[in-house]
């Protein structure tokens, strides 16, 4: 069967396998659809996941970290001004070492590291003494002389060389000032230790769904 009729309607013969009529310009067969070959569309990349930033250094820089050390500093000030209690004060601080680094794995999720939860603890003892520091001052303010004759009475009761120390006001002072240094360093110390053993001894992180 040809392809198309030999005659276009308007009776004119036509050129062997013509698509159109050279008179009228009447198309006389169907032309083939021309498929052009499109390529393969190329569905765009998802945007990458953005990281998350990393966490931040235990330092005073970090808000939560001294949110944290401020609550557990709060505590210890609230057992050094309890007679008895203020007994045991080397107990409280390693508490509140072990507690700051558990406060601050639920608030942020993170896991701390051994340095990083005795950092956090070292923080919690500077804030600690530094406002009993502060108290300490405010007293002396007030009524320091009566401080340092209570303190002086202290030692003159004990039997050692302190009790010849008692009879120097100067003396007397140097001494008090010396033992507020020797509490700093015990107290952060302290604190220091618990929040690396809180760090130490922490559960792994539980496995999200």
């Amino acid at each position: 069967m040809p392809d198309a009729p030999e005659r276009c309607t308007c009776g004119t013969f036509l050129v062997e396998n013509a698509a159109f009529c050279h008179r009228c310009g009447r198309p006389v067969r169907a032309l083939a659809a021309e498929q052009v070959e499109q390529p393969p569309v190329v569905p765009p990349a998802p945007p990458a996941a953005a990281a998350p930033p990393p966490p931040l250094p235990i330092n005073f820089g970090n808000p939560i970290a001294v949110r944290v050390a401020f609550l557990m500093s709060l505590g210890i000030l609230m057992t050094a001004f309890v007679p008895l209690v203020n007994l045991l004060i080397v107990v409280w601080c390693l508490l509140a070492g072990w507690g700051g680094v558990r406060l601050y794995r639920r608030l942020t999720g993170l896991r701390l590291t051994v340095a990083a939860g005795a950092r956090l603890g070292f923080l919690t003892g500077i804030l600690a003494t530094v406002s009993l520091t502060l108290i300490f001052a405010m007293g002396m303010l007030f009524s320091g002389q009566d401080i340092i004759d209570q303190f002086a009475a202290q030692m003159a009761k004990q039997a050692s060389p302190l009790s010849e120390v008692a009879k120097n006001p100067s003396e007397v002072g140097a001494l008090l000032v010396m033992s507020m240094f020797l509490m700093f360093v015990l107290m952060v110390g302290i604190c220091a230790a618990g929040g690396a053993l809180g760090a130490k001894f922490s559960p792994p992180a539980e496995p999200r769904a």
